[in-house]
């Protein structure tokens, strides 16, 4: 079932005069396109952030005093007319002028996130002139033909004062070289060099703070991304597509802040303006999963599915008068809604095609030395930072590590920055020291171009990537096929929609051969898991097990557990958990510890289903090894969907706590799956949310068997089913051998299935 259609209808949340403003009441869906919503109101958006942003850059010296600067001229009086030598309009204040005069005025800050335009006026000549500014992804994409990524920072600096020895000139080109450190994954020296440009004789732009807030962002820094997002935002005019871009930058930064409601105002604010943005609507659609606010969310996930679908084709005079703005959909965020392979695959070639800028056609490869039968197979690894959320790159790589070396000569492209954790890892250097220094290239400082000849020169036989789509320099080097083989590892959101990689390494329950049509690259299937697990962190101190009555579960009722975060709960998911409640005399549910909104959203949710809301227990937060310590007090884990979620799973079956999963058609709503698999209790894996509530409440009745589950499932764990790198690597191996065969016989790549290692 797709989650993108119809909602089921749950009673709505009481709302306090202290509570999130309802933007179900501010963007309904008869809203006139190109309307804008209403500004905010107090305490919704980070104020403080914002007069961080504006104080630390607001002149000291007095408007008139200001105005007598040689650099600035002073507006004359409204009541004075002005001699102008030209027919052209007086400029307009500079932006951060108007700034100042509304925080002086009004000092609340809502008022500079969105300036409403008057209806029927148009903005001066002269103002649309200093505001026209290239998009940005159209600066990113002639990054890679100005300079070139090794670039070293010291240079960048040199040649950035080189090309302006006057104050005021070179900001165009500073600020681009600065976009480029920030793309090269080089953060750090990108503020260094934006704080070093001149910004005579005007105040920074909204493309200055906007770079910066991508180099805080990129540095895990969320707080001073949405300051210098809010300031960008402050100053962006007239210009629609730096507004868009601002808007998207303060959202991003706000989810990760945590102000989640407030990063769905800034995505539904651009989708208000460009109906047709599937980006922001997807990403409001989440903003208000994850505040358990279902009205909104039923909202966002309509217009999402209005935005998937075909555009009707402009008028050619609306269409000059208002281009359009549209961003692509995360693919690994859709996931979360969907278990529609095909639309995941769509978004997907969608989201490649717009990292590189042009449609992407499938390359040939790069053609190899001639290997001798039987002769070691050349194994790359394209090793780089993986993104926020993404599973750990770690047991792969102790797989790759644990093949036969008289096998495979394993070759290492690290493409780790200087401000990358994992240069710090101990199995970094673990794999260093299985390479050797002939077999390990570091490239972080390298382009597109010379990190494909890099690898291209080694003669690869096979190219493995871990992630394709974290980066869009890697999803360029690939584009080059540099490797005779490319492959990748299937994730949530299933193709990585490259048709540049030619195998999809899964699994029989994660990718089935039937999801081929789906898939851009070719399926290949392990026999048994398509990579290791993370094994148990080790507590640096043994944990105490806490009892039932510290946690404040009942002594002896059935307990079903859910830790997900509450954006992955949907209204249909609670909604069959709360059926399954009312089958199960006394159950609870055991729930993660969430914000007071998201509990008593929740809780009304309950009370409306007909289910006492003290039946919902919401657990404390605690470090992972607390949290591992407490998960056997729960009798079922009940999981997710469709974004099933493999590492909650996995942390319960190794504390010996049964789980039961849902099976969808998407690889991301078969990750619980897979590991049911693994351990043997193929039979909780359910096909339909009818057969998943007759398991649950089942269960739940019948606590022999459950004790069965439990004792079955800690004999299986005996033989390290989830870990094991040294029998995947086996299978691994196995399995590529298959494709290189084909690969010597000048076979394309085809669909995999999964065959016993030998």
């Amino acid at each position: 079932m797709d989650a993108l259609g119809p909602l089921p209808a749950l009673p709505p949340v009481r709302r306090t005069p202290s509570s999130d403003h309802a933007p179900d009441e501010r963007h309904r869906p008869g809203t006139l396109p190109g309307s804008v919503p209403e500004p905010l109101p107090r305490r919704t958006l980070p104020q403080q952030a914002l007069l961080d942003a504006l104080a630390s850059r607001l002149p000291a010296e007095p408007a008139a005093r200001r105005a007598e600067s040689p650099q600035r001229p002073a507006a004359p009086a409204a009541s004075v007319p002005t001699p102008s030598p030209s027919p052209a309009p007086p400029a307009p204040p500079a932006p951060l002028d108007r700034a100042a005069a509304l925080l002086r005025t009004r000092p609340d800050p809502t008022l500079l996130i969105y300036e409403r335009p008057t209806p029927g006026r148009t903005a001066p000549a002269t103002q649309v002139a200093v505001n026209r500014h290239e998009p940005l992804p159209q600066l990113l994409g002639e990054l890679a033909a100005q300079t070139p990524r090794s670039t070293p920072r010291a240079e960048l600096l040199s040649k950035t004062r080189e090309a302006s020895p006057n104050p005021g000139t070179g900001t165009g080109t500073g600020l681009t070289r600065a976009r480029q450190l920030i793309e090269a994954g080089r953060p750090a020296e990108a503020l260094d060099l934006l704080d070093q440009l001149d910004p005579a004789p005007q105040p920074r732009t909204a493309h200055w703070h906007l770079a910066r807030a991508a180099a805080w962002q990129q540095l895990q820094r969320p707080q001073e991304a949405a300051r210098e997002a809010s300031a960008a935002l402050a100053r962006t005019g007239v210009d629609a597509p730096t507004r868009h871009a601002a808007l998207q930058q303060l959202g991003q930064a706000l989810t990760l802040q945590g102000e989640t409601s407030e990063a769905a105002w800034c995505h539904r604010a651009r989708l208000a303006e460009h109906p047709r943005d599937s980006g922001a609507a997807l990403q409001a659609a989440s903003a208000a999963a994850t505040e358990a606010d279902w009205p909104a969310l039923a909202q966002d996930l309509s217009r999402l599915e209005q935005t998937l679908q075909p555009a009707p084709a402009p008028a050619p005079a609306a269409a000059q008068a208002r281009p359009e703005i549209r961003t692509v959909p995360d693919p690994a965020l859709l996931a979360a809604f969907t278990d529609d392979p095909a639309r995941l695959r769509q978004a997907a070639e969608q989201a490649v095609q717009a990292r590189l800028g042009r449609r992407v056609e499938r390359s040939p490869a790069r053609r190899r030395a001639a290997r001798a039968p039987g002769s070691r197979l050349r194994l790359g690894l394209l090793l780089g930072t993986m993104p926020a959320g993404a599973p750990s790159p770690w047991p792969i790589v102790e797989m790759l590590m644990a093949l036969d070396p008289a096998q495979f000569d394993l070759t290492v492209y690290a493409d780790l920055p200087e401000e990358s954790p994992a240069r710090n890892d101990a199995r970094l250097q673990q794999l260093r020291e299985r390479t050797g220094n002939s077999r390990w290239h570091d490239c972080a400082d390298s382009d597109e171009d010379t990190l494909a000849l890099t690898i291209s020169a080694d003669a690869l036989d096979l190219l493995a990537v871990l992630d394709a789509r974290a980066d869009t320099r890697r999803l360029a080097t690939l584009a080059r096929h540099p490797a005779a083989l490319q492959i990748a590892w299937a994730d949530g959101a299933g193709s990585t929609g490259a048709p540049f990689i030619d195998y999809l390494v899964g699994d029989r329950e994660r990718t089935p051969i039937e999801l081929a049509a789906d898939t851009v690259e070719a399926i290949a299937q392990m026999p048994s898991r398509h990579r290791p697990s993370e094994p148990p962190a080790a507590a640096p101190e043994p944990c105490e097990r806490p009892s039932r009555a510290d946690c404040g579960l009942p002594g002896t009722a059935m307990v079903y557990a859910c830790f997900a975060r509450p954006g992955a709960i949907l209204p249909e998911q609670f909604a069959a958990w709360c059926r399954i409640l009312a089958d199960t005399a006394g159950a609870v549910l055991w729930l993660r510890g969430a914000t007071p909104v998201v509990r008593a959203r929740l809780q009304q949710a309950a009370a409306g289903l007909g289910i006492d809301p003290h039946r919902l227990i919401f657990a404390a937060e605690l470090e992972p090894a607390r949290h591992a310590a407490r998960l056997p007090l729960a009798d079922l884990v009940l999981d997710t969907f469709p974004d099933s979620g493999e590492r909650r799973c996995l942390e319960a079956l190794q504390q010996g706590v049964p789980v039961l999963s849902r099976r969808g058609r998407s690889p991301g709503s078969r990750r619980a799956g897979a590991l049911l698999q693994a351990v043997g209790l193929p039979e909780l894996v359910c096909d339909g949310p009818e057969r998943l509530h007759i398991e649950a409440v089942r269960l739940g009745r019948d606590a022999a068997r459950r004790a069965a589950l439990r004792e079955q499932l800690h004999q299986r764990l005996q033989a390290d089913p989830l870990h094991d790198p040294a029998g995947l690597a086996r299978d691994f191996a196995a399995l590529v051998r298959r494709m290189v065969d084909r690969l010597d016989a000048g076979l394309p790549p085809v669909p995999l299935a999964a065959l016993p290692a030998p």
